[in-house]
């Protein structure tokens, strides 16, 4: 088979956790870095009762309503934990969380929502390609810590 021009249509693997499922994509982006995103609609609370820990990579968690009139509205109210002081957030509409890598973190703890909605993860690779700089060679990849 010939070599494709355009990247991959990536399939989903369903997988379960706790009452509920959730779509799970992993590959590897056109750079070649690894990445995952997970896709779960949540309605009845799921509870981590690990105690806080930290990611290897930098995370971004979504959380938006599940009705298409109403996007901003998740119906409920989220916790979330972060740092080692264990802060604690509470967000109730549409809200993006960003959790640098290393960052102590405990995840959502939250009440039964009054309907549906949803939660992306995305874990994103720890590389970065500095852009190329106009009269200068491209830079080599490196990693940032």
């Amino acid at each position: 088979m010939a070599k494709r021009k355009y990247p991959r249509i990536f399939s989903p693997e369903i997988k379960k956790f706790q009452n509920t499922q959730l779509f799970e994509f992993k590959g590897k982006d056109a750079r070649g870095y690894d990445f995952t995103v997970r896709l779960c609609p949540l309605k009845k609370p799921l509870i981590w009762r690990e105690p806080s820990h930290a990611t290897a990579s930098d995370q971004i968690e979504v959380y938006f309503g599940g009705d298409p009139d109403n996007l901003k509205d998740i119906g409920t109210e989220i916790e979330i934990c972060l740092g080692k002081e264990q802060e604690i957030y509470k967000i109730n509409s549409t809200s993006l969380v960003y959790i640098p890598k290393g960052l102590e973190h405990r995840d959502i703890v939250f009440k039964e929502a009054s309907r549906h909605f949803w939660l992306l993860n995305i874990l994103l690779p720890p590389k970065y390609v500095e852009p190329e700089k106009s009269g200068k060679r491209q830079p080599k990849a490196r990693t940032i810590r």
